[in-house]
């Protein structure tokens, strides 16, 4: 979900279904005026290097942009299209979160109230934890109750949460929770005498002229939903799961389209489904910016309200709402989301959708798939490391190994790539080593702010605590790397800490012009790899979507058409690996 996605254990078979029969080209798609022309072209070259999804966009109540990429279901070559259904992710928050102030406006809660006015058997230490806790991840609640699809029941799911320690003293800070939004859903459904999905539906979805968005209530057979993909791995559909029980229930997995979601943002600029004192209640940002199940940021664009979500199946989306410059976005992605999406192309649609420019990777030809498969070999570079490639549907897939191949592919714009970022590494790795001695004091020599010190103390104990049983003690501080981070200034260093249980936690060093600026928990180790899309017979373009950057590649294929060698063109010059 948001910023934290769990880690989900990925099935290997799954019943593929096409599920409507407006699978190819029946749905309505907009491309309006100078600004979607100009998403779709980026959004069209983009498709090629691995973004599929679908993508909204909307300037002053008029949408200049609805339409799909890529494919919903890549074994039956079924497109995504501006009707395909995608889980919201954590969007589902502040669904969960309108339908407690719905509540409130029917006089039937109030968000000051202790969870001990609706739950049973709260324990002493959590009797102080309100609603207003919960709607803010304030609450010191655990994150996470288990995998999203397995069977987990409610009564069952909330004695789980309140049985488990409290992280910190509600109200404290913010830890962003899951199991919090799942205890709210608990609570609409006691508070109410209706499932949470029948709630949404009458109070909110229905409304607000949203047909298809729910769990399982809408008429799913007449859209298609799509499929999740990590690479290769065809993750099936939300529906092909368990029903969605008690560990997403509330918190996240709600399914939807873009034009449904720009109806909930309609719904919301109006007073119809909440009063505008309720919504100045759902719009008040607490900690860390975060208000009642949505962000709330002030920008040089003016007020912005969002939220997104995604899993490691491969899906994420994301509803942006810049309420003073009347521009609103929404974006589904379907495989490898996460990365594709908050770190790469979420930025790029917004300048798009204000009227800027971005660059465009190179247009590429298709080959046949047999053209393909003699490109698949391991290459050794020059100065260490690898490049393995594989075919990938329509494309290859270059998965660099050793820093020095990583550097190629995560910074082919800088020069001296085989030194690059070793000083960084280095003190990375002095500092969590010192760290899991309890030494804290070589923190000082990077950031003299004492209170940023505890903090990332806290941060790592924290979480050492929290996956002990999983890591049992830490043996080995390994770096696997640093790669480019969420700005142009910063770049990430990845730590892995091994334990003696064979569990790994992860965290990443934000560095910026040399200087540490913050850690935080990684859900794990980033691939470093380019989705490759050819140019020619033998020459192809690389492109990471999560960091917007691209190298040419020339193949060195002989007379028998047998592949010997690769050269990538970069800064540093022309980087050779000789196939094994």
């Amino acid at each position: 979900m948001l910023g934290l996605p769990k880690r989900l254990i990925i099935a290997s078979f799954c019943v593929c279904l096409i599920l409507s029969p407006a699978a190819g080209g029946g749905a309505k798609e907009i491309v309006r005026g100078d600004p979607g022309t100009k998403l779709d072209e980026y959004l069209n070259r983009i498709a090629p290097y691995g973004f599929s999804g679908a993508v909204l966009v909307a300037r002053d109540g008029e949408t200049v942009l609805n339409k799909g990429y890529g494919l919903a279901m890549r074994s039956g070559g079924v497109a995504n299209t501006s009707e395909t259904v995608f889980s919201t992710g954590s969007i589902t928050k502040q669904f969960t979160a309108a339908a407690i102030m719905v509540l409130e406006m029917q006089g039937k809660l109030n968000t000051g109230d202790k969870v001990s006015e609706h739950l049973g058997g709260v324990p002493h230490n959590k009797v102080d934890i309100t609603l207003h806790h919960l709607l803010t991840h304030t609450a010191g609640v655990l994150f996470s109750t288990g995998d999203d699809y397995t069977i987990a029941h409610r009564d069952d799911t909330v004695k789980k949460i309140l049985d488990s320690p409290l992280e910190f003293t509600p109200g404290e800070r913010f830890e962003y929770s899951n199991a919090g939004y799942t205890l709210l859903a608990a609570i609409i459904e006691i508070v109410s005498g209706q499932p949470y999905e029948e709630f949404l539906r009458e109070h909110l979805f229905e409304p607000a002229g949203m047909k298809f968005t729910g769990y399982r209530l809408p008429a799913w057979d007449e859209r298609v939903v799509a499929h999740c993909y990590v690479g290769d791995a065809d993750n099936c559909t939300p529906l092909e799961k368990d029903y969605p029980y008690w560990n997403l229930i509330g918190n996240g997995g709600i399914l939807s389209t873009t034009g449904d979601l720009l109806k909930w943002h309609e719904a919301l600029m109006g007073d119809d489904i909440l009063s505008a004192g309720a919504k100045a209640k759902l719009y008040t940002p607490e900690l860390n910016d975060y208000a009642y199940g949505w962000e709330v940021l002030e920008t040089d664009r003016g007020t912005l309200i969002q939220h997104g979500g995604g899993s490691t199946l491969g899906n994420a989306a994301e509803l942006r709402r810049y309420v003073d410059a009347g521009v609103v976005t929404v974006v589904f992605a379907n495989a490898d989301g996460e990365d594709v999406l908050f770190h790469g192309i979420r930025d790029k649609i917004e300048t798009l959708a204000f009227g800027g420019d971005v660059d465009l990777p190179r247009a590429t030809i298709e080959l046949e798939e047999g053209e393909l498969d003699k490109f698949a070999a391991v290459y050794d570079v020059e100065f260490g490391g690898t490049f393995t490639i594989k075919r990938e549907g329509s494309g290859l897939r270059m998965t660099a190994a050793g820093h020095g191949a990583m550097n190629v592919l995560a910074f082919p714009e800088l020069e001296n790539q085989t030194l690059l970022h070793n000083d960084i590494n280095e003190r990375s790795f002095m500092l969590f080593d010192a760290a899991m001695r309890g030494d804290y004091s070589i923190f000082r020599a990077e950031t003299g702010d004492q209170d940023k010190i505890d903090r990332f103390r806290q941060l790592i104990e924290t979480r050492l605590d929290r996956y002990k049983d999983r890591t049992g003690t830490i043996r080995q501080v390994h770096i696997f790397g640093t790669l480019p981070g969420d700005t142009p200034d910063e770049v990430v260093t990845f730590v892995v800490l091994k334990g003696d249980e064979g569990g790994e936690l992860v965290f990443g060093l934000h560095w910026s012009g040399g200087a540490l600026i913050g850690i935080s928990p990684a859900a794990g180790v980033p691939p470093v790899s380019m989705r490759l899309a050819p140019l020619s017979q033998t020459q192809f373009a690389g492109y990471n979507l999560g960091w917007g950057k691209g190298v040419t590649i020339d193949f060195d294929v002989d007379r028998h058409n047998s592949v010997r060698a690769l050269t990538i063109m970069t800064a540093s010059g022309d980087i050779a690996a000789v196939r094994r």
